[in-house]
């Protein structure tokens, strides 16, 4: 039935054939390149499908503009998008769509987070701060050795090995602010070797902090990333969706180093980073 898909693969095992009908390939075409994704075959994989969709055996979440469709007897996502030819309507969509990949990596034991993701070596640091508040900065003015990921969320998933990857996802405000048409290579992952809760400060210091304090920090950045699809649940479900977050945030702050970044303005952060995780 759909004769063209992309393939999204993440270092969890959560994979995806991402398709549709003739109405939304264009649409298709355009998140998938925001992705990074490349076309191949499906290959058995569980297929998110963009289409029109009846209500015949099929439960819903409705996000007013869009709908993720899915039943028990299939690992399979139908997601019908009502409304995307209003272009900044187009790319709420795409963030919606994201709720189901970063549903899947959440039950396997992962953590979405409103988050920075840089890499140093091999291995991934997470800024994580609301907005507006210095991770998009912090990005910028990380020196040439450190490599930029992304500024606002980032997925973090638990392999089969029991070791905890971050991978980049959008800045979908790029998009509806009109500042840049940037890419972000999903499939990219890198070892997650420290969570650092930005503050803005006189000097440049790191503090460590408890595992019980970062496992509720975790959480928070949790909500922030995941708020706006949990809007969508009933009342059971969001708070179904809560408690997975904060028990894998738990797990991760035993497993994770986390820290408390004071920013001053025209210091050397990263440095301290550096200094802290022994870099």
């Amino acid at each position: 039935m759909y004769s063209r898909g992309y393939g999204l693969s993440l270092s969890d095992g959560n994979n995806w054939w991402v398709t549709g009908d003739e109405d939304n390939i264009r649409w298709i075409d355009d998140l998938t390149a925001i992705l990074e994704l490349k076309e191949c075959a499906p290959d058995d994989l569980p297929k998110l499908i963009f289409s029109k969709m009846d209500d015949t055996g099929w439960e819903f979440y409705d996000h007013r503009i869009v709908r993720i469709w899915y039943r028990d007897s299939t690992p399979d996502i139908v997601y019908e998008v009502k409304d995307w030819e209003e272009e900044n309507l187009k790319y709420i969509n795409m963030r919606y769509s994201l709720h189901p990949i970063y549903q899947r990596s959440i039950s396997k034991g992962g953590l979405a987070f409103h988050a920075a993701l840089a890499e140093l070596d091999g291995r991934g640091v997470l800024l994580s701060a609301p907005g507006d508040t210095g991770k998009s900065t912090c990005c910028r003015r990380l020196p040439d050795y450190w490599k930029p990921l992304c500024d606002d969320e980032s997925l973090v998933v638990l392999n089969e090995q029991k070791m905890y990857r971050a991978h980049p996802f959008p800045t979908w405000t790029d998009y509806l602010w009109k500042r840049a048409a940037n890419t972000w290579d999903v499939q990219y992952s890198v070892r997650l070797a420290g969570v650092f809760f930005l503050e803005q400060s006189e000097t440049d210091e790191v503090v460590p902090i408890g595992n019980g304090e970062a496992a509720i920090l975790m959480a928070e950045s949790a909500t922030q990333a995941c708020g706006k699809f949990w809007r969508g649940l009933d009342e059971a479900d969001q708070r179904t969706r809560r408690e997975e977050a904060f028990s894998n945030a738990c797990a991760m702050a035993k497993a994770i180093p986390a820290f408390r970044l004071r920013v001053s303005l025209h210091g050397r952060f990263w440095e301290e980073i550096e200094k802290a995780l022994e870099l």
